[in-house]
């Protein structure tokens, strides 16, 4: 077998005029002319906020900063009037107030941590003090009207990066200190301030999570407490089945919702089975204020990019919303002959009445990817893993491509029958549109050869979801109970052609120069197979003691029916169909107000396996595989800065071939034991950490002859460090430094534990300043991505092994008009 030496790499292309139209021209044009068409909306706006007809809830976003300046601009975006000495806010620092919230709650959030409060001496109007006991915030006698049952976004936590509560599936919007769960909600700033690109891009702060993927791969793929988690599987607003299916651009995502563990009860089991947390994407509203903010990128090698974020609101009471967001992006990346294109389109409308809410959102994504397509299989058992090659050369051929279109749509309703009790309903769908030429490569041996057949693979899916349900409240003496009850339906339907070259070679180190194969197009696709997922789950919040003790009981019913069909004949070539019940408990108890103990016992639910040709139960149908997760943790809140540690169990079965029987049975098991210890919001004054660390010992358990029993699985490191930290500078204001460090341990690539690839630290740093120019808001922004230009195996994840991605520059200028 002969290698042709590395070819050089062909120069930058610049991204030429034809290339930004095509890839910018349909958003841009878009924005501007809404932009335009929205202007006398906007004034107008502004004349109706002078008649005092303001919406009750005000969206906010003003940064941590000394807490006189806070005040200042609550006082001026809010039109609260305040009276208080300069002497009693001097020297004190304020989280800052991001999120929605009335114009009582959007005052304690300024003034949380402080040391002062805030009484009310008219409509509209409070005299600062400092709070009877310190450290203490609160707002008196200030009566907070409005449903219980709200959805509205739970606030944002000091510093801004994430929130102080989330979503949790069938239960609603919870705080963090209330949820005897593992969650993370990360925020739209953050998301602006780390140039997120991807899911991935922002889940790179999380612990707990690795992406199994690179950036500029054009997939996400997470591992999260050892277990995979598909893109597949993310959820939009609460419903499976919406978001893209490969990678999910953020230009419409408010807050990146992630709960650890699995979360059958309240979320449902996951379309393709992932068991180890949720995601779940929540969608951008408008604000009570007009929004024109315009951002350009630039990502090395070359790609650049414009993003247009447009918000209005309308009605006497500004009880409808509209939020725009469109961008285009395309260029080189940085691995040689990879490239990238993107055009996307996020609308969200949305009416808030006192009872009624309801709110809907269409999506387009057009992304292509070249030479970035496939993936990398390690050799067999015992040969050794070579060194990562270098992670700017790249051994994927340039003719390699995936083109990704996809439409989407969701719709949600909420209906307030009485202060006490809620009923709501939502509706989604997906057409998910995929073509690609693509080398998924073998390695041959321990020097780096490696063989693959290229192929082109077409597919199409359309996905179809529903959900309906409701939540309320009522007591019986002391206790208080808050039973929920919701009803889903999932609906795929799948389409795919691959037709298959002849075998090429090449090798990682030195990639050979392959001429383009000459592969036919596929034509029609076939229907290849057809999912359908029910469920029913009933569950009951019980309180008491003042909310301090917390119990959380329930189960979900579901369903699972799927087929998959010969592509010659059309006719079903193996059918399953199968139900289980998932029950789960979850206990809070708050010995005081800053610190929150819980424990859970919750199960995760996936496919159970079929007998394959060959086996001497062949077709035989297993019942759902069930994962059963044991937690105990605790969270502290110091007031603006949050821990949470947590100790875990997940045991997830699985299915072999027993070769002595020549049966396929299920009798295989991933056992995961963890401690996780995770941080957020202000460390010091100007301070903002984020991260943690995470040790999962993972274990095979019950394997095919006990041959593997007690070796470590697969993909699973042993230990995950993450520090995120953001310093404002005191000598500039509005400059703020960045840094952040990644490390993650070796990694077994094989059940037999005779491979692996070692651990790796990644580090990043990073810049931004926020000032006015003639008066316009801007912010520049500057990272540099695994700064030290280390190349690093980043995954061993899915039987497959992920280089990291080199050098990057990441540069942004944004401006509001």
């Amino acid at each position: 077998m002969s290698h042709s030496s590395p070819a050089a790499a062909p120069p930058a292309k610049p991204l030429t005029c034809r290339t930004a139209a095509r890839a910018w021209g349909l958003p841009l044009a878009l924005a501007v002319a809404l932009s335009s068409v929205w202007t006398p909306a906007a004034q107008a706006q502004e004349a109706l906020a002078g008649t005092g007809q303001a919406a009750d809830l005000l969206t906010l976003d003003i940064p941590a900063a000394p807490l006189n300046q806070v005040l200042a601009r609550l006082a001026n975006e809010s039109g609260v009037l305040l009276a208080a000495s300069p002497d009693l806010v001097a020297g004190r620092q304020s989280g800052g107030v991001r999120g929605r919230y009335t114009r009582a709650q959007a005052l304690a959030q300024a003034l949380s941590g402080t040391g002062l409060r805030a009484t009310q001496v008219a409509p509209n109007q409070y005299r600062l003090s400092v709070a009877p006991e310190a450290g203490t915030a609160t707002l008196e006698p200030v009566t907070v009207t409005g449903s219980g049952l709200s959805s509205a976004l739970p606030p944002v936590y000091a510093g801004g990066q994430v929130a102080s509560g989330g979503r949790i599936g069938l239960l609603g919007n919870r705080d963090d200190m209330d949820t005897p769960f593992s969650a993370t909600q990360y925020t739209s700033k953050l998301i602006e301030d780390q140039q997120a690109q991807n899911i991935g891009d922002v889940l790179v702060n999380d612990p707990s999570v690795r992406n199994t993927y690179s950036r500029g791969a054009g997939r996400d793929e997470f591992n999260i407490r050892g277990f995979t988690l598909f893109n597949y599987d993310v959820s939009f607003n609460g419903l499976y089945g919406v978001s893209p299916r490969n990678s999910s651009s953020l230009i419409g995502v408010e807050r990146v919702e992630v709960l650890r563990g699995p979360n059958a009860l309240l979320n449902g089991m996951a379309p393709y089975g992932s068991v180890g947390g949720s995601i779940n994407l929540v969608p951008k509203r408008a604000g009570p204020d007009p929004l024109n903010r315009f951002t350009l990128s630039y990502i090395g090698d070359s790609q650049f990019g414009a993003h247009a974020d447009l918000a209005r609101r309308y009605g006497d009471s500004q009880e409808w919303g509209v939020r725009l967001n469109v961008a285009g992006s395309g260029g080189d990346l940085p691995m040689d002959g990879a490239k990238e294109s993107l055009g996307a389109v996020a609308l969200g409308l949305d009416y808030q009445s006192e009872r009624f809410r309801v709110e809907g959102d269409i999506n387009y994504q057009n992304r292509n990817t070249d030479a970035r397509s496939g993936l990398l299989f390690p050799p067999p058992e015992g040969v050794k893993i070579g060194a990562a090659p270098d992670a700017r050369g790249n051994f994927f051929p340039s003719w390699t491509y995936w083109k990704t279109k996809e439409w989407s749509g969701a719709l949600r309703a909420e209906f307030d029958v009485t202060p006490d009790w809620t009923v709501y309903g939502a509706v989604g769908a997906r057409k998910h549109d995929f073509q690609s030429m693509q080398t998924s490569w073998l390695m041959l041996d321990g020097d780096g050869n490696i063989g693959a057949v290229p192929a082109r693979l077409n597919e199409s899916l359309i996905s179809k979801t529903a959900e309906a349900g409701v939540r309320g409240r009522v007591m019986t003496g002391p206790i208080k109970h808050e039973p929920a009850l919701s009803a889903s339906v999932l609906d795929i339907d799948y389409s795919s052609a691959r037709i298959r070259s002849r075998t090429v070679f090449s090798n990682i180190y030195q990639p050979a120069d392959l001429p383009k194969p000459d592969i036919a197009r596929p034509g029609d696709l076939p229907k290849t197979s057809e999912s359908r997922l029910y469920s029913i789950a009933l569950a009951d919040t019980i309180s008491f003691a003042d909310d301090r003790v917390q119990l959380i009981a329930g189960f979900r019913h579901q369903t699972i029916e799927s087929a998959n069909f010969d592509a010659a004949t059309g006719k079903r070539a193996s059918e399953y169909d199968k139900s289980a019940i998932t029950p789960a408990f979850a206990l809070t108890v708050r010995p005081t107000e800053r610190l929150s103990l819980y424990g859970n016992y919750i199960e995760g639910l996936s496919q159970g396996g079929t007998a394959p040709e060959g086996s001497v139960n062949a077709g035989e149908v297993f019942a759902p595989a069930i994962a059963k997760q044991f937690e105990l943790g605790a969270k502290y809140d110091f007031g603006q800065f949050a821990t949470t540690l947590s100790a875990f169990q997940i045991e997830q079965p699985s299915s072999f071939l027993d070769p002595a029987t020549r049966r396929y049975v299920a009798n295989g098991q991933q056992r995961n034991r963890g401690l996780e210890f995770l941080v957020q919001g202000d460390a010091a004054r100007g301070v903002r950490l984020l991260g943690g660390v995470a040790y999962t010992d993972a274990r095979l358990t019950r394997t095919e002859g006990g041959v593997n029993d007690g070796n470590r699985a697969p993909a699973a490191p042993r230990f995950q460090f993450n520090a995120a930290a953001e310093w404002d500078t005191p000598f500039l204001p509005g400059l703020t430094l960045t840094a952040r460090m990644l490390r993650t341990s070796q990694q077994y690539v094989d059940v037999g534990n005779t491979q692996e690839i070692p651990g790796w630290t990644r580090f990043d740093v990073g810049a931004r300043y926020a000032f006015k120019a003639n008066g316009t808001p801007m912010v520049v922004r500057a990272t540099v991505e695994n700064v030290l230009n280390k190349n690093y195996w980043q995954s061993a994840a899915r039987e497959g092994l992920t280089v990291g991605a080199p050098l990057t520059v990441l540069l942004s200028v944004s401006a509001e008009f």
